[in-house]
């Protein structure tokens, strides 16, 4: 998948809390990260939602590398990447 970070952010900045969390949970969960590691990234959205703004193209292409298929055509789907 090709990365395009200004294309990501926007989206990012058009979805839900909710929205970003699943997403989060997903590649999290594909990255083998444990639940509770997960639900301590995601209960602070704002501080998330930074993060994840700071991230070079590089970083979002390596988070996404370790998705298989299937959770990454989900996500696509669901976020209309």
């Amino acid at each position: 998948m090709e990365i395009d970070k200004r294309q990501i952010m926007n989206k990012l900045d058009t979805i839900s809390d909710e929205e970003l969390k699943n997403i989060v949970r997903a590649i999290a969960q594909s990255a083998g990260v444990s639940g509770r590691r997960v639900e301590q990234t995601v209960s602070d959205i704002s501080k998330l939602r930074k993060g994840l703004s700071n991230m070079s193209e590089r970083d979002l292409q390596n988070a996404l590398s370790m998705l298989d298929e299937e959770t990454l055509n989900n996500i696509k789907k669901q976020s209309d990447f």
